[in-house]
């Protein structure tokens, strides 16, 4: 019989579910195999820096010539970039170490591009269709009927 992955993600969770049809008639049911919350997208900005003198780059001993307290200018963009590549990254874990017959991946259509360019090519040739939605606050059946799993 055949057996599906369905990986639903957005910046700050990602989900996976393992079904494995036992017959032609009755699909299995979707065992959730893979959760994981990125706790830093949940983080405001100003949480994660302060203000406080000596916690930025190029802050050293107010005695020498470098102690400057500005910030990186990219910073957002940088931590963006970040949580993409551990997305990608634990995309690509999960359909390495799950074996199935079909794998399947949504992802929500402002980032879908970003995160989809960042798996490596064999393993996303593994990946029969994409959806550029949000579908993680959805339930396993709207999930499997988007899928038609």
């Amino acid at each position: 019989m055949k057996s599906h992955l369905v990986i639903v993600a957005d910046t700050g969770t990602l989900k996976a579910f393992y079904i494995k049809e036992r017959s032609l008639v009755h699909k299995g049911k979707a065992d959730l195999i893979k959760r994981i919350v990125y706790t830093n997208a949940h983080r405001k900005l100003s949480d994660q820096l302060s203000e406080s003198r000596g916690s930025f780059r190029g802050s050293g001993d107010a005695r020498s010539a470098r102690h400057g307290s500005g910030e990186a200018h990219h910073l957002k963009s940088d931590l963006q970039k970040k949580s993409f590549l551990a997305l990608a990254h634990d995309i690509e874990g999960v359909i390495m170490h799950t074996p199935a017959n079909q794998y399947f991946l949504a992802l929500p259509k402002p980032i879908h591009k970003a995160v989809t360019a960042e798996i490596k090519k064999n393993v996303r040739s593994k990946i029969t269709k994409e959806l550029a939605e949000d579908l993680t606050k959805d339930t396993v059946e709207d999930i499997r009927q988007r899928f038609s799993v």
